[in-house]
Protein backbone atom coordinates (compact mmCIF):
# COMPACT_ATOMS: atom_id res chain seq x y z
CA UNK A 1 0.00 0.00 0.00
CA UNK A 2 1.31 3.55 -0.64
CA UNK A 3 -0.92 5.05 1.80
CA UNK A 4 -3.31 4.78 5.16
CA UNK A 5 -5.77 5.56 3.47
CA UNK A 6 -5.47 3.21 0.56
CA UNK A 7 -5.20 0.06 2.74
CA UNK A 8 -8.48 1.44 4.90
CA UNK A 9 -10.08 1.21 1.50
CA UNK A 10 -9.16 -2.15 1.09
CA UNK A 11 -10.76 -2.99 4.60
CA UNK A 12 -14.37 -1.73 3.66
CA UNK A 13 -15.57 -4.82 2.73
CA UNK A 14 -14.66 -6.91 5.22
CA UNK A 15 -17.38 -8.25 7.67
CA UNK A 16 -15.82 -8.34 11.38
CA UNK A 17 -18.46 -10.08 12.28
CA UNK A 18 -18.96 -13.20 10.12
CA UNK A 19 -18.50 -16.54 11.50
CA UNK A 20 -15.28 -18.57 9.94
CA UNK A 21 -16.61 -21.20 7.61
CA UNK A 22 -14.17 -24.71 7.83
CA UNK A 23 -15.16 -26.41 4.88
CA UNK A 24 -15.37 -29.90 5.18
CA UNK A 25 -14.61 -31.27 2.20
CA UNK A 26 -10.89 -30.36 2.00
CA UNK A 27 -10.00 -29.66 4.97
CA UNK A 28 -6.61 -28.34 4.19
CA UNK A 29 -8.06 -25.14 2.85
CA UNK A 30 -9.25 -24.07 5.97
CA UNK A 31 -6.48 -23.30 8.98
CA UNK A 32 -9.66 -23.22 11.17
CA UNK A 33 -9.08 -26.66 12.28
CA UNK A 34 -5.76 -25.70 14.61
CA UNK A 35 -8.40 -24.72 16.91
CA UNK A 36 -10.16 -28.07 17.00
CA UNK A 37 -6.51 -29.06 17.91
CA UNK A 38 -6.49 -26.82 20.97
CA UNK A 39 -4.77 -23.68 19.61
CA UNK A 40 -5.58 -20.46 19.17
CA UNK A 41 -5.64 -19.17 15.94
CA UNK A 42 -4.49 -15.73 14.82
CA UNK A 43 -4.85 -14.42 11.28
CA UNK A 44 -2.98 -10.76 11.57
CA UNK A 45 -3.26 -8.71 8.75
CA UNK A 46 0.38 -7.43 7.99
CA UNK A 47 0.41 -4.28 5.76
CA UNK A 48 3.06 -3.12 3.70
CA UNK A 49 3.76 0.45 3.19
CA UNK A 50 5.89 2.40 0.52
CA UNK A 51 5.76 4.88 -2.28
CA UNK A 52 4.41 3.31 -5.74
CA UNK A 53 6.72 0.74 -6.79
CA UNK A 54 8.95 0.50 -4.15
CA UNK A 55 6.50 -1.19 -1.41
CA UNK A 56 9.07 -3.73 -0.92
CA UNK A 57 12.05 -1.70 0.27
CA UNK A 58 10.00 -1.57 3.84
CA UNK A 59 8.89 -5.35 3.50
CA UNK A 60 11.14 -6.87 6.29
CA UNK A 61 10.82 -3.45 8.41
CA UNK A 62 6.84 -3.91 8.47
CA UNK A 63 6.72 -7.02 8.70
CA UNK A 64 8.85 -7.26 12.05
CA UNK A 65 7.27 -4.04 13.14
CA UNK A 66 3.86 -5.36 12.37
CA UNK A 67 4.35 -8.35 14.12
CA UNK A 68 5.90 -6.87 17.30
CA UNK A 69 2.40 -4.93 17.64
CA UNK A 70 0.10 -7.91 17.02
CA UNK A 71 2.03 -10.37 19.17
CA UNK A 72 1.84 -8.04 21.97
CA UNK A 73 -1.80 -7.49 21.74
CA UNK A 74 -3.15 -11.05 21.31
CA UNK A 75 -0.81 -11.90 24.58
CA UNK A 76 -1.82 -8.50 26.47
CA UNK A 77 -5.65 -9.66 25.71
CA UNK A 78 -4.40 -13.29 27.31
CA UNK A 79 -5.46 -14.96 24.22
CA UNK A 80 -1.78 -16.39 23.18
CA UNK A 81 1.39 -17.64 25.59
CA UNK A 82 3.80 -15.55 24.02
CA UNK A 83 6.33 -18.53 24.38
CA UNK A 84 4.32 -21.32 23.02
CA UNK A 85 3.43 -19.55 19.43
CA UNK A 86 3.76 -21.07 15.99
CA UNK A 87 3.65 -19.69 12.43
CA UNK A 88 2.58 -20.96 8.98
CA UNK A 89 1.95 -20.18 5.44
CA UNK A 90 1.83 -20.95 1.89
CA UNK A 91 2.95 -19.97 -1.15
CA UNK A 92 3.57 -16.11 -0.61
CA UNK A 93 2.63 -16.95 2.78
CA UNK A 94 5.43 -19.68 2.94
CA UNK A 95 7.74 -16.41 2.14
CA UNK A 96 6.60 -14.35 4.96
CA UNK A 97 6.46 -17.33 7.38
CA UNK A 98 10.53 -17.77 7.20
CA UNK A 99 10.91 -14.12 6.49
CA UNK A 100 9.64 -13.82 10.17
CA UNK A 101 11.03 -16.81 12.12
CA UNK A 102 14.11 -14.83 10.59
CA UNK A 103 13.11 -11.59 11.88
CA UNK A 104 11.82 -12.30 15.14
CA UNK A 105 12.78 -15.00 17.81
CA UNK A 106 9.13 -15.68 19.30
CA UNK A 107 8.33 -18.17 17.42
CA UNK A 108 9.02 -22.05 18.43
CA UNK A 109 8.46 -23.66 15.04
CA UNK A 110 7.30 -22.56 12.06
CA UNK A 111 5.30 -24.48 8.61
CA UNK A 112 6.07 -23.47 5.00
CA UNK A 113 4.81 -24.83 2.30
CA UNK A 114 5.47 -24.11 -1.69
CA UNK A 115 7.64 -21.66 -0.80
CA UNK A 116 10.56 -19.03 -2.52
CA UNK A 117 12.89 -18.40 -0.30
CA UNK A 118 15.28 -16.86 -2.72
CA UNK A 119 14.25 -14.20 -4.60
CA UNK A 120 17.68 -14.03 -6.69
CA UNK A 121 15.98 -17.05 -8.23
CA UNK A 122 13.14 -14.95 -9.41
CA UNK A 123 14.52 -12.34 -11.09
CA UNK A 124 12.01 -10.58 -12.86
CA UNK A 125 9.58 -9.54 -10.08
CA UNK A 126 6.96 -11.29 -7.91
CA UNK A 127 3.70 -10.54 -6.60
CA UNK A 128 3.35 -6.75 -7.11
CA UNK A 129 7.23 -5.95 -7.18
CA UNK A 130 7.66 -4.79 -10.86
CA UNK A 131 11.30 -3.93 -10.38
CA UNK A 132 13.94 -6.62 -11.78
CA UNK A 133 16.77 -8.41 -10.16
CA UNK A 134 19.28 -6.12 -11.42
CA UNK A 135 17.21 -3.00 -10.97
CA UNK A 136 17.24 -3.84 -6.85
CA UNK A 137 19.25 -6.25 -6.00
CA UNK A 138 19.15 -4.57 -2.30
CA UNK A 139 15.77 -5.19 -2.14
CA UNK A 140 16.02 -8.82 -3.42
CA UNK A 141 18.65 -10.07 -0.97
CA UNK A 142 16.54 -8.11 2.01
CA UNK A 143 13.52 -9.98 1.49
CA UNK A 144 14.66 -13.07 0.87
CA UNK A 145 15.25 -15.12 4.26
CA UNK A 146 17.66 -17.07 2.67
CA UNK A 147 20.18 -15.23 3.34
CA UNK A 148 19.02 -15.12 7.03
CA UNK A 149 18.93 -18.82 7.28
CA UNK A 150 21.35 -18.71 10.50
CA UNK A 151 18.97 -16.68 12.44
CA UNK A 152 16.04 -18.39 11.83
CA UNK A 153 14.91 -19.04 15.17
CA UNK A 154 12.37 -22.41 16.01
CA UNK A 155 12.28 -25.43 14.07
CA UNK A 156 10.94 -25.53 10.36
CA UNK A 157 8.88 -27.43 8.24
CA UNK A 158 9.02 -27.22 4.75
CA UNK A 159 6.94 -29.21 2.11
CA UNK A 160 6.64 -28.79 -1.54
CA UNK A 161 4.99 -29.97 -4.29
CA UNK A 162 6.87 -32.03 -6.78
CA UNK A 163 5.28 -30.93 -9.85
CA UNK A 164 4.84 -27.68 -8.46
CA UNK A 165 4.12 -25.09 -12.15
CA UNK A 166 4.04 -22.43 -10.42
CA UNK A 167 7.19 -20.40 -11.89
CA UNK A 168 7.96 -18.12 -8.84
CA UNK A 169 8.00 -20.95 -6.26
CA UNK A 170 10.55 -23.69 -7.82
CA UNK A 171 11.02 -26.58 -5.78
CA UNK A 172 14.67 -25.83 -5.51
CA UNK A 173 13.83 -23.31 -2.90
CA UNK A 174 12.79 -25.84 -0.69
CA UNK A 175 15.61 -28.01 -1.42
CA UNK A 176 18.46 -25.57 -1.18
CA UNK A 177 16.92 -24.01 2.07
CA UNK A 178 16.54 -26.98 3.89
CA UNK A 179 19.95 -27.86 2.65
CA UNK A 180 20.89 -24.31 4.77
CA UNK A 181 19.37 -25.14 7.96
CA UNK A 182 20.48 -28.38 7.84
CA UNK A 183 24.14 -27.49 7.80
CA UNK A 184 23.69 -24.92 10.55
CA UNK A 185 22.27 -27.72 12.43
CA UNK A 186 18.72 -26.26 12.43
CA UNK A 187 15.60 -27.82 13.68
CA UNK A 188 14.07 -28.49 9.82
CA UNK A 189 12.02 -31.33 8.03
CA UNK A 190 10.78 -30.84 3.86
CA UNK A 191 8.55 -33.31 2.76
CA UNK A 192 7.79 -33.40 -0.92
CA UNK A 193 4.82 -34.78 -2.56
CA UNK A 194 5.02 -36.63 -6.13
CA UNK A 195 2.37 -35.87 -8.26
CA UNK A 196 1.00 -32.22 -6.86
CA UNK A 197 1.20 -29.13 -8.31
CA UNK A 198 1.37 -25.76 -6.54
CA UNK A 199 -1.66 -26.92 -3.69
CA UNK A 200 -2.27 -30.45 -2.91
CA UNK A 201 -5.26 -32.17 -4.73
CA UNK A 202 -5.85 -35.46 -3.53
CA UNK A 203 -7.01 -36.60 -0.11
CA UNK A 204 -3.72 -38.64 0.66
CA UNK A 205 -1.74 -35.67 0.35
CA UNK A 206 -4.21 -33.65 2.37
CA UNK A 207 -4.20 -36.04 4.92
CA UNK A 208 -0.82 -36.47 5.41
CA UNK A 209 -0.20 -32.72 5.34
CA UNK A 210 -2.63 -32.09 8.80
CA UNK A 211 -1.00 -34.98 10.32
CA UNK A 212 2.48 -33.70 10.14
CA UNK A 213 1.60 -30.35 10.72
CA UNK A 214 -0.13 -31.07 13.97
CA UNK A 215 2.62 -33.17 14.96
CA UNK A 216 5.14 -30.56 14.67
CA UNK A 217 3.09 -27.92 16.67
CA UNK A 218 2.47 -30.68 19.08
CA UNK A 219 6.08 -31.52 19.65
CA UNK A 220 7.38 -27.71 19.09
CA UNK A 221 4.73 -25.51 20.11
CA UNK A 222 2.44 -27.48 23.06
CA UNK A 223 5.67 -29.64 23.73
CA UNK A 224 7.48 -25.86 24.35
CA UNK A 225 8.68 -24.82 27.94
CA UNK A 226 6.65 -21.96 28.96
CA UNK A 227 8.96 -19.11 30.85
Amino acid sequence: YTSQASYDQSRYATNINQFPDVPSLRPASSVKLWVTQGYALIEPDIPIFGDEGRMNDNYTRDVKENLDAVLDAVVDAGYVDRNRMGIGGHSYGAFSTVNAMTLVPYFRAGIAGDGMYNRSLTPFGFQSESRNFFQAQDMYLDVSPFYRADKLAGALLMYHSIEDQNVGTALMSSERMFHALQGLGKPAALYMYPYEDHSVGTYASDLDQWARWLAWFDVYVKGAESK
